[in-house]
């Protein structure tokens, strides 16, 4: 039986907002864990907001991991890639569904389970907001959000930044820029891609810069909605979180949310006490579990599609077409030699001591080699004339109708990461000197409960490159990734198990330098159609996750497949909202942590209307 745990006036559920690279540090705990120390306070962009405007709220945030307060591994920006390692014990493996699209591979989507965002600085077009159609979040009400969160600190009097608010935006160690992605600036110009000054002022939609990211250039410190929303409230001490712990689902009287129930998380703790408690919530639940978190959490409670919940024994409450909706971007790395003095990050991740310990004594200053995600240039890429007709008439309709009469919307993101991302396994340390080339693009299919137990898989289906349309601009991008690479001073050639194996006499076949290439004299390479079923059979077998899911709650009307209103109700219920990335109806052309951030201030903003307080 169900033990009553507390009441509160406002309850989150989750806790977290999707982003590039969630960190997730995870505790032991047998029950429960419920902390009133400043340590514990994890939470989001809402629930500081309001707990800022009325410390009186008492306030619950429901949260799978534990604490990130100064942790290593979370503040200090060249660390974020120990989440990913496979079998990390701080992130979500969700496993999709065998795809024949993918040479019958399961893709995996990883999730964090703790507050807090990535540290890649990318922002949404204009038009982005304003293809949602809904009131109240078009691009005009949306950029006196992302001025209000955020403090520029790349250039003064930008319209559309902010410079008061509680996220540093930066490039860190400003003297810390790496030669090759110096390089890869120029060789981007000579190759069509303009120079511009802020590729992230809304309206941009094909030029190339220098990568801002989430970093205070003072301290070097990565900035999290943590670590700048939550924990500087630590003595309100009726702003709590639960820490170790999982959502069952939400609870209802009727049509009308009551509360949560919970138990302890096993994937914290094997043998953690599954006993059930029950969490009341006086005014309002939000659910905030992410794009894969809050459908599972909305389905287990009776709120999903009649039919399915039905055939689960589940008692509906609202039928809505939740989890039906999911969309993701699709990242394909591309790595090429560079030689042994090039810049890179492969000392981090090969843990090479003496570098390590220079390392950590200029981040004690906020400068070096550890101030950075090593991610230092990057272009939005749209085609031109020729090239749409390269890529085939199956993406015409798509650039017809989604891209042709908006110029903000890039069609390719491509960013420059110096050094060797993947397993240290398949290369030693002295050979590693790689650059990555990464480029992404959008597809969408569903997320579905399959049982009432919280630890079992859904049935999650990805469609990533189900549409011939998707794997035609990818094709174009890997090429365009791959000339720019040819020109760079650095250039020594691909990394052949990770790239196309093409013909033995084709043009396109990868090579190895011993030396710098003619950059003066590098001509493109001309694909044969065999070349391109080489790439094409490339991205089918390793096309991965860009860890942007959204879209699976939809904010549109309820006769359009919606599942919240333009106030985050979710329809059929009172006293229930969603506030993360699974409302958006539409992906946005920008790694998504921007639109986290400013989704959670427009739900601040939406709560604090409904409850009569006045934000800041």
């Amino acid at each position: 039986m169900s033990q009553v745990y507390a009441d509160f006036d406002i309850v989150f559920v989750g806790g977290e907002f999707d982003s590039t690279h969630r960190q997730v540090l995870m505790s032991s705990a047998s029950q429960p864990s419920y902390r009133r120390d400043h340590r514990f306070l994890l939470a989001c962009v809402t629930a500081g907001r309001l707990a800022k405007a009325n410390p009186e709220l008492h306030i619950l945030l429901v949260e799978q991991g534990p604490n990130n307060y100064q942790e290593p591994n979370v503040v200090t920006p060249a660390l974020f890639l120990s989440h990913q390692a496979p079998g990390s014990k701080t992130t979500i493996f969700w496993k999709g569904n065998k795809s024949d699209a993918l040479n019958g591979r399961s893709p995996i989507v990883s999730t964090g389970r703790i507050l807090g965002g990535g540290s890649r600085y990318t922002r949404p077009s204009a038009s982005d907001f304003d293809d949602w159609k809904t009131e109240g979040w078009r691009s005009n009400d949306m950029i006196p959000l992302l001025r209000k969160m955020e403090t520029y600190h790349l250039a003064p009097g930008r319209e559309t930044h902010g410079y008061e608010g509680p996220l540093n935006v930066s490039y860190s160690d400003k003297e810390n820029f790496p030669a090759v992605a110096q390089a890869y600036l120029e060789v981007a110009q000579k190759r069509g891609v303009p120079l511009v000054q802020d590729k992230q002022d809304l309206n941009t939609g094909h030029g190339c810069q220098r990568w801002a990211k989430w970093i205070d250039p003072a301290t070097g410190v990565r900035q999290d909605a943590a670590h700048r929303y939550i924990h500087p409230l630590c003595n309100n001490k009726r702003l709590q979180v639960m820490t170790a712990t999982k959502v069952v689902r939400v609870l209802f009287e009727g049509t009308k949310a009551t509360g949560i129930e919970v138990v302890a998380d096993k994937d914290t703790e094997e043998d953690a006490n599954q006993t059930p408690y029950i969490i009341n919530a006086r005014k309002l639940v939000v659910v905030s579990a992410g794009a894969l978190g809050s459908p599972v959490v909305l389905q287990r409670s009776g709120v999903g599609e009649a039919e399915r919940l039905k055939k689960l024994g589940i008692q509906v409450v609202s039928d809505l077409p939740v989890g039906s909706t999911y969309e993701d971007h699709n990242l394909v790395l591309t790595p090429y030699h560079v030689p042994d003095d090039t810049e890179t990050i492969d000392p981090i991740m090969y843990q090479d001591a003496a570098f390590l310990e220079e390392a950590q004594a200029q981040f004690a200053q906020g400068k070096g080699a550890l101030a950075t995600n090593w991610i230092d240039a990057g272009s939005k890429l749209r085609p031109t004339p020729k090239e749409l007709e390269e890529i085939g008439p199956a993406f015409a309709p798509v650039w017809k109708s989604y891209f042709e009469s908006k110029p903000d919307k890039p069609v390719m993101l491509q960013a420059l990461s110096e050094g060797w991302l993947g397993p240290r396994d398949i290369l030693p340390y002295k050979e590693a000197h790689m650059i990555i080339i990464g480029n992404y693009t959008g597809y969408a299919r569903h997320v579905y409960i399959t049982s009432t137990d919280p630890y079992t898989a859904p049935d999650f289906e990805t469609g990533f490159l189900d549409k011939q349309a998707d794997v035609d601009v990818q094709i174009w991008a890997y090429k365009q990734a791959r000339e720019i690479a040819r020109r760079l001073p650095q250039y020594r050639g691909e990394f052949a198990p990770l790239h196309p194996k093409f013909p033995e006499d084709s043009a396109a076949r990868c090579v190895k330098l011993d030396g710098p290439p003619d950059v003066d004299n590098v001509k493109d390479i001309v694909y044969t159609p065999e070349d391109n079923k080489a790439i094409e059979a490339y991205l089918r077998q390793f096309i991965e996750t860009t860890w942007h899911s959204v879209g699976t709650v939809l904010m549109k009307p309820r006769e359009q497949g919606g599942c919240v209103d333009a106030r985050l109700n979710v329809y059929g219920t009172q006293n229930l909202k969603v506030a993360d990335l699974s409302i958006i109806p539409g992906n946005v052309g920008a790694n998504t942590n921007s639109t986290a951030l400013v989704t959670g201030e427009k739900a601040a903003v939406i709560i604090a209307e409904d409850l009569g307080l006045k934000l800041d």
